[in-house]
This record gives structure tokens, sequence and C-alpha cells, in this order.
């Protein structure tokens, strides 16, 4: 079986083939609502002069550019991080031969999260906000409107945060997650803005104990605690009367069987008077309330989570985050279309590997799976 192939690209620049070679592993996590961090570990080599390379050869310096491209045998070379370089660790032994250089990079996060700032964003929606705050950095910007227009005569949107942290705020509270990613295609940086993918085209199946398996092992929870509704209530200060929101559920479920539904008449049958949280920080107008207490519904009814290993040359290509997939081989209840919260990526001695958490809101299948595609045929994108 051929080798997966890897390559490093310090300011748009291949490292060269004698860097390269001392590349003794590599890591890259990603997911729906972290950065994405890279970590490269390179065996020193001392020099007559007493100089280690790569450590004292000016590549790896603060803020450099960093990206890491993977070719998973049989599958596409893809580009799977991008951004920069955050620390440099270099361990020294006296055994010269166990001496290395950590490198450790995070993408464009690390510029976002740099600067604490107070603004105002006056009749604005929160999707708007983000565009604006993104052209600043000319990022690429893909997101999903959102339905609060935040008047001015009624409630004007302030942030007092880093750019990084007020715009995971505002995906946590309209149900979406945003994080940023290399696009293959054009070549550019993008922010998402958009709620989970759960109803999309899947990635190809991932698949344990039966043909074309490409799982080492799986684990599988299903959190049957509540709550599985969050509700909301407030104070409007300009009307002088109390707002409230059901928390009533929107997004779909993504198989045969409701999962939220099940718990919640489980924990009533056992003596409960109901699986319901109040929202903390309610927003005090009708329309952002009921969106505020319909997005943390929605993310608690998450309540089954996948975690398993792939062997991406089986797979015949690389699994990414936030996306949804298809998962096989773990039973009628648990089999069918999961969403990849996150993807862990290592590649050491040679051999490629991923870890994952995926997710999901239901059990069972709804029928309409398209089970049965390989990565060979639909690329991973």
């Amino acid at each position: 079986m051929p080798s997966p192939r890897i390559n490093v690209l310090v300011a748009g620049t291949a490292l060269p083939p004698t860097v390269l070679a001392r590349l003794t592993r590599a890591e890259v996590r990603e997911s729906d609502c972290d950065p994405s961090v890279l970590a490269l570990r390179f065996s020193l080599v001392q020099r007559a002069d007493g100089e280690f390379g790569p450590l004292d050869d000016a590549l790896f310096e603060p803020g450099a550019a960093i990206a890491l491209e993977i070719e998973p045998p049989g599958g596409l070379l893809r580009r799977v991080f991008d951004g920069f370089c955050t620390h440099l660790r270099p361990h020294f032994e006296s055994a010269a031969e166990n001496a290395y250089l950590e490198i450790l990079a995070m993408d464009a996060a690390v510029v976002l999260d740099a600067q604490e700032r107070v603004a105002a964003w006056p009749n604005a929606r929160d999707s708007d906000v983000v565009g604006q705050i993104l052209s600043g950095y000319r990022i690429t910007v893909r997101a999903d409107e959102t339905p609060v227009q935040h008047d001015d005569d009624r409630q004007r949107l302030t942030q007092r945060a880093t750019d990084w942290r007020f715009l995971q705020f505002l995906a946590r509270r309209n149900g979406m997650r945003f994080w940023l990613e290399y696009d293959q295609d054009s070549r550019r940086l993008v922010g998402h803005f958009t709620a989970p993918d759960v109803g999309g085209a899947p990635q190809p199946d991932v698949t344990l104990l039966q043909e074309d398996a490409c799982l080492t092992w799986a684990d599988v929870q299903f959190l049957a605690t509540g709550p599985v509704t969050v509700a909301g209530a407030a104070i409007d200060p300009l009307a002088k009367r109390v707002v409230r929101a059901a928390g009533d559920p929107a997004r779909e479920v993504m198989g045969g069987q409701d999962a939220a539904g099940a718990v919640s008449s489980g924990l009533t049958a056992a003596g409960a008077g109901a699986a319901t949280a109040v929202l903390a920080a309610p927003p005090p107008l009708d329309e952002a309330l009921g969106a505020a207490a319909t997005a943390a519904t929605d993310d608690a009814r998450f309540l089954v989570e996948l975690r398993a290993e792939l062997d991406p040359a089986l797979y015949r290509g690389l699994l990414r985050a936030r996306r949804p997939v298809l998962v096989r081989g773990v039973g009628r209840r648990f089999s069918g279309v999961y969403y990849v919260q996150a993807v862990r990526t290592t590649m050491e001695e040679g051999r490629l590997l991923q870890t994952f958490v995926a997710l999901r809101n239901a059990t069972g299948q709804s029928g309409q799976e398209p089970f049965g595609r390989s990565a060979e045929e639909v690329p991973a994108t």
C-alpha cells in the first residue's frame, strides 16, 4: 500500500526536502467551535558551529504563515490547515538523538482574538456584523442570515470582546457555528457562520465490522438525561411586560426516531415534571428571545455522540469536521447520519490516523440515507 504524502508550506513556500525529512510527527485538530490547531515535531540536528537545524534557520518565526497538505493513500491532496505560527518548543537532552523541535500554529482565530475592543453595531442583524468584522481582515464570508434586526430604538448590539469571541457569541445564540477554513476551490480563507449541516449531502460511509470497513473502533453514547428543551423568559424594559419563548426545536431530525422525544417521555414516566431548562441571560425582545431559546433547544438535543478512529488508507480519503457523514456497522439503532463536530488527524512513523467526534439528534434511520458511497466516488470537500 502506498504511503501518505505530506507537505508543509511556510509563507507559501514548501519546506526544503532536507527539513521535511526531519518531520517525525504532525497533528491537526479541527472543530466547529474552536480554532484549528497544528502541531509539528522535527528532529533537531546540531551542527559543528553549535546551531541546531531547523531551530536556528529562521524558518518558524512568530506569526509566520504555515499550511499543511495531506494526501492519503488512494485519496486527493487536501490542505487541512492554514494559519500562523504561535509557539516554538525546542526539547534538548543529553542524548542528542532525542532532541526535537515542536512548532504549534493556529488558524486566523489567533489574529481575530488578539485585540479586545468595544464597538457598537447599530441597526444590524448578527449576520451583517459577521460580514463587517471579517471584511476588515479580508476574509471571505459565508453566512446564513439571522432573523433578528437589532434596531437602535429598542436594543443596540454592543461588542465588548475580541472579534473571535464576539463572533462565537453571536453564533451560539443563533444556533450557528463560526469557524475558519481554507477553501480548496477558491484557494482563499473562508469564514463560515452557518447552522450545523445535518441535512446536506453526507461524506462517504465510515464503516465498522462490515465490508469495506475503515473504522478500527467506535464508542457511542446516548445521553438519556435532560434538559431537552430550553425555554426563555425576560422583561422587556421598554414595553414593561414579560416576554416568553417555549424553545420549540427547528433543526431537522437526523434519523427515524427523535432522541429528545424518547428522553423526555422516559423522564416523565420516571416521575419528572418536564425535561426543561431556562435560558441564561435571555434577550428581552420577543423575536430575539424566541431565536435564542430555539437555538439552545436544538443544541441540547444532540443527545447521541459517537467517538471513533478512522484509517484514511482504508477510507481512501480524509474525513472532515463540520459536515455530515454516514456511519454503518454500529447496529440498527445507531447507524445513520451524524454531524462531524471535531476531527483529529495525526501522521507519525508514516502512518496516518484520524479520530473524530460526531453527533446526532436521533436514533435509527429515516430510510433515505444514501449508504454505499466510497471516498473514491465522492471526494471529501
